[in-house]
């Protein structure tokens, strides 16, 4: 063997290794449902901030973990697909967003069939307006423009074949301006005639004067207002809604019944 062929060989052996390491299917199996999937085709990402800029950010497949229940899966992020967006930082609105996409391939036991999925987006967010979070994705998603809480949202695909797991996150601090109270200028309104005297040799004959009046007006100045806004999407659960199906066998065996029921009931009647 020549030094080339031999150098050849090792590099197409270590590009094999590397090609079987790289690839790596997973098969589960839980209720009455097969799941297959491939962890290297995950696509995970989303938007931080770094040093002013916003850059997007991959989120190793092997930082998510994939857990197996009833009919289907639970795709949990682990923390990882989180966004915090402000507009305290450099005073100017600031939007992130984040990006989702997984394939599974879902296959019923015997005995029974797929006739859709519920999908469900579970997570976490905080809103200080003005600002914004958004989920979107199969079945649906969530978008809040205030408050605090956890979100638990349930959404359905029709049909046997298991939805694509591709969709985005979104979170926004932005900046409005409200009008705030300064204080009260006084304006001049109209004038009123005020008595000033009255002759003192004819009381009845008087004079008047004009006198102006004025009124309080509030001023106002307009004050930026910066909001800011955290999403966690902490985790995707997907679970085939399963129905029972008979076995070849069984709809044969129903097929010869229902003649026969039919002839003995007809026999009855006429015995």
């Amino acid at each position: 063997m020549t030094p080339a062929f031999a150098l050849r060989s090792l590099a197409l052996t270590l590009l094999g290794a590397s090609a079987v390491a790289q690839a790596a299917p997973t098969h589960l199996s839980t209720g009455q449902v097969g799941i297959d999937f491939d962890p290297d085709t995950f696509v995970f990402s989303h938007d931080v901030t770094s040093f002013g800029s916003v850059i997007s950010e991959d989120i190793p497949a092997s930082q998510v973990t994939v857990t197996a229940g009833g009919n289907g899966f639970e795709l949990n992020f682990n923390g990882y697909m989180n966004l915090y967006a402000t507009s305290y930082f450099n005073f100017s609105p600031e939007y992130l967003t984040g990006n989702f996409n997984a394939l599974f391939n879902f296959t019923p036991t015997a005995g029974y069939a797929i006739t859709g999925y519920t999908v469900t987006y579970a997570g976490s967010y905080s809103i200080e307006t003005p600002g914004s979070i958004s989920v979107s994705g199969p079945g649906g998603g969530i978008t809040e423009y205030s408050g605090t809480g956890n979100f638990n949202v349930v959404g359905n695909v029709l049909g046997a074949v298991a939805p694509s797991l591709t969709g985005s996150i979104g979170a926004s601090g932005e900046i409005s301006f409200v009008q705030v109270f300064d204080h009260y200028d006084s304006v001049f309104d109209h004038y009123e005639q005020v008595l000033d005297y009255c002759e003192v040799e004819d009381p009845s004959i008087c004079h008047y004067r004009d006198e102006a009046v004025y009124v309080d007006v509030p001023v106002y100045r307009e004050e930026m207002d910066l909001g800011e806004a955290s999403l966690n999407l902490q985790s995707i659960t997907v679970q085939a809604n399963v129905v029972a199906v008979p076995e070849p066998e069984g709809l044969a065996l129903l097929a010869m019944g229902v003649p026969l029921a039919a002839w003995l009931a007809r026999r009855r009647r006429f015995a």
